[in-house]
């Protein structure tokens, strides 16, 4: 099953950065000996100039005189305590040799002292200096020998034991720091894991949270299965029966019976899946399963869990866990199943599959388990269908589909034709026509209403330019164009392409378009007025707006919502708010439009209370253009009989 992941400290990166520690001390060692050997040898150099010097110096009475034994006792004193003298040439100025002396190991190299010549060894050194008399005159050469490789084993081994000792000592140090590292790494990842399990873990029974189960669902493995299509299972239980122990023996019994449904649901997934607590009675677990026959699986899986609760429980309520205060008891499982891939393609999708079976599940009686369908999630359905209506929806658009038909809108007392409402209408090829109230809020969600309003707008204006009669065309927007800073020039040019004028055109507007920003909505009205189109306040009563929207905007008409005036026959409370609305258009000198009108009493009521317009299935029903066209050719109704149509 899903594994934790790294520590937050890695231990092979310390590992190696200890390492590189280590060998830049050995290196840096290696460096400052070698530096230093050098040093010590520059400095061993000038000593045995010196030295030759202090000899030159001491042996010229010598020359002057030719006293060997003096000499001798001058050079054995040296040679003792140098064992890098080898050897000690001294001659007068006349090339007489005044003394020589050699030790046993200095090779026979004859005319070393020369200066034109040289010796074979590389390790040895001649230095040659001229021996002056007391009175300044030069009365000799004295040549000495020198031999490097003492001075340099020395230094060597002086140097190269510290530089060995320091390296042992950085190894030590390293080793001790890498051993204190390794064990704080150790405590570190220890208290992580702890953490983690904390985090993880319920508290109570030790099995995953809701926490846990998220991780789990969202590790490397699960993953990797859910994107290889192997079958999972999700099953969330509820327990049956699980109050009535809580109440009855307290809540100490009923933590130890969630310990004990939690280990054995534990120790039955354990070795395809994980089990988990998602809070109080509410388990989850997660399988997965045969690929040869996952459906077989998954039922004999959810009855293997259901049956392991069915088993008694041994409590022990007075809380001494011994065998004389011992109850049993017996608890049930509802468990609702949900497969993947078939029922969801991704974690979270598949958790509300299941917890729509187990809601299935518990309504249906509880003790059973219900597998996932379609049906139980009634969202699941109107969802698909609403993304495939908004597929079809942009195809129609796209073919130019939708279409206008035009309701009429009449005098009420005379019954004269004084306009048409365009209305949206979708032509669908298996479902006849798509009612607006089911396409439009889907054109409004998908971002569509803007270019469908603005498709119907040109082909209602293009049908009115085309009408004989002066009529007036009324056109409804969404709530939406009110945040679209372009719609008066949009309506500007639709009405110069199509030569309808502007005074023809009314926009209707309803009161829920007025909830936003009141001053840019009555800067773009007043545009749209300053061009000519008269504007509606459209289902006024709804309770949206009031006199402060009436008195701040521009509009020209207000419709009465179609809900009251066809309840006005029954509702007396109904026939209140349409006069009033119809006494408010009066007082502010704005023409009432009554929506709804089906009944020859409704006309009766509304030209009693002064309603001059009005419009509905009595007056005249929503018709294709051909239609509206022809019904302006018919003869006009007579009196208070209305054609209609």
């Amino acid at each position: 099953m899903p594994r934790s992941g790294p520590s937050a400290l890695d231990a092979r990166f310390a590992l190696a950065a200890a390492l590189c520690l280590v060998a830049a001390e050995v290196v840096g060692s290696r460096f400052i000996s070698e530096g230093m050997l050098q040093r010590e040898l520059a400095r061993a150099n000038d000593a045995a100039i010196t030295q030759t010097e202090l000899l030159t110096t001491v042996a010229a009475p010598g020359l002057r005189f030719n006293r060997g034994a003096t000499l001798e006792a001058t050079l054995l004193p040296i040679a003792a305590r140098n064992p890098a003298l080898m050897a000690a040439r001294f001659e007068r100025s006349d090339g007489l040799l005044v003394h020589e002396w050699a030790r046993t190991d200095f090779p026979d190299l004859r005319g070393w002292w020369l200066a034109e010549g040289a010796p074979e060894a590389e390790h040895i050194l001649v230095i040659s200096r001229n021996a002056m008399g007391a009175d300044g005159a030069l009365v000799g050469r004295v040549s000495i020998a020198w031999d490097g490789r003492p001075i340099f084993a020395e230094a060597a081994t002086q140097f190269r034991t510290v530089s060995a000792i320091s390296v042992a000592v950085s190894l030590a140090l390293g080793g001790l720091g890498m051993l204190l590292l390794r064990r704080r790494l150790r405590r570190f990842r220890l208290a992580e894991e702890a953490t983690r399990n904390m985090a993880m873990r319920d508290p109570l029974t030790g099995i995953r949270n809701r926490r846990g189960l998220t991780e789990a669902l969202e590790s490397a493995e699960f993953a990797e299965a859910f994107a290889g299509g192997a079958p999972i299972m999700l099953a969330l239980a509820d327990l049956d029966g699980f109050k009535p122990v809580n109440d009855t023996y307290g809540h100490a019994a009923g933590d130890e019976l969630l310990k004990q449904i939690a280990h054995r649901l534990d120790c039955e997934v354990a070795r395809q899946g994980i089990a988990a607590r998602l809070g109080g009675d509410e388990f989850a677990l997660m399988l997965l399963l045969d690929p040869a026959d996952p459906e077989g699986a998954a039922e004999d899986a959810a009855r293997r869990l259901m049956g392991v609760v069915r088993v008694p429980f041994t409590l022990h309520p007075d809380g001494t866990g011994q065998g004389g205060g011992a109850v049993q008891v017996r608890v049930g499982l509802s468990l609702g199943v949900a497969l993947a891939p078939g029922d969801a393609t991704d974690p979270e999708e598949l958790m509300r599959r299941a917890d729509s079976a187990l809601y299935r599940a518990k309504a249906e009686g509880r003790g059973r388990f219900r597998r996932f369908t379609p049906e139980m999630d009634p969202r699941l359905g109107k969802r698909r269908g609403a993304m495939r209506l908004e597929a079809e929806l942009r195809e129609a658009l796209a073919q130019d589909a939708l279409t206008c038909h035009f309701q009429p809108i009449r005098q009420l007392a005379t019954g004269k034709l004084l306009g048409f409402e365009a209305l949206a209408r979708w032509p669908h090829a298996t479902r006849g026509f798509v009612s607006p109230t089911e396409f439009i809020p889907i054109a409004e969600a998908a971002g569509l209403i803007v270019p469908l309003t603005h498709h119907l707008l040109r082909l209602a204006c293009r049908t009115a330019a085309g009408w004989a009669e002066p009529v007036t065309l009324s056109f409804n927007l969404s709530p939406l164009h009110l945040t679209e800073a372009d719609l008066p020039r949009q309506v500007a040019q639709i009405l110069e392409e199509t030569g309808l004028a502007p005074g023809r055109l009314q926009l209707e507007l309803t009161e829920g378009a007025l909830l936003g920003d009141l001053r840019q909505g009555h800067a773009m009205l007043s545009e749209l007025k300053a061009m000519g189109v008269r504007l509606a306040l459209d289902d006024f009563g709804t309770g949206h707006s009031g006199l402060r929207e009436l008195q701040a905007l521009p509009f020209d008409v207000i419709k009465v919502d179609n809900g009251f005036v066809r309840a006005m026959a029954s509702d007396a409370g109904a026939r209140k708010i349409v006069a009033a609305v119809i006494g408010l258009g009066e007082s502010l000198g704005l023409p009432v439009v009554a929506e709804g009108v089906e009944e020859e009493l409704d006309v009766e009521f509304l030209v009693r209370l002064g309603c001059e317009m009005g419009q509905g299935w009595l007056l005249g029903r929503p018709m294709p253009a051909e239609h509206a066209h022809a019904l302006m050719r018919g003869p006009a109704p007579v009196g208070g009989r209305l054609d209609a149509a």
